[in-house]
């Protein structure tokens, strides 16, 4: 459980930098130089995700907190289609984004939001809620940070039609491949 969750204080401490202490990320920039800093950056995520995965294979599956996946299974696939579609919103200009002011964290938090809603072991728990917190935090602060949000310019409709596509060909690679990337069955839950 210590791997799990020193996986996710770094990944948490790592993506906030930027977010609550933007002049010290600027400070580093500065002394490392824009490459250095990214290669820094990419290094600690890398290693939180490593830390996160180590720690979840290493924790023994015990009896669930609760379970909801009989119910929830179907639900959940739905909110993560969109999470997805909602992270290529990121990706690609589209009217998306003058909706959803913050897009991938949005449709990252609805993808660990809907993997809490089917997984109620408690290392599930740990890894979803904490990765729910971050995600939902890191909105809350940003926008304290930047102020009223600003639309972007208008779109052509077909760059939406664009972001959603992506956003399934991005969920269906996720489905079918989710044993394979995870070690989880989506039958025995995901």
């Amino acid at each position: 459980m210590e791997l799990l969750i020193l996986g996710l204080i770094l990944w948490s401490a790592a993506h906030m930098v930027p977010v609550v202490a933007p002049t010290f990320r600027q400070g580093l920039v500065t002394k490392l130089g824009e490459w250095p800093y990214k290669g820094a950056f990419s290094f600690v995520i890398f290693a939180s995700v490593a830390l996160m995965v180590l720690g979840w294979r290493s924790i023994e599956t015990l009896r669930p907190l609760y379970d909801f996946y009989s119910i929830a299974a179907f639900p959940a696939l739905i909110l993560i289609l969109v999470g997805f579609v909602l992270i290529a919103a990121s990706i690609l200009p589209s009217n998306f984004r003058r909706t959803f002011r913050h897009p991938q964290l949005l449709g990252f938090s609805l993808w660990a939001f809907a993997h809490l809603c089917v997984n109620g072991d408690v290392r599930s728990v740990v890894l979803f809620g904490g990765l729910l917190l971050w995600s939902v935090a890191t909105i809350f602060l940003l926008n304290k940070r930047d102020g009223a949000f600003q639309k972007p310019e208008k779109q052509l409709p077909h760059k939406g039609v664009m972001v959603a596509a992506l956003g399934f060909v991005l969920f269906i690679v996720a489905v079918r491949g989710h044993e394979y990337f995870t070690g989880v069955a989506l039958s025995a839950g995901s």
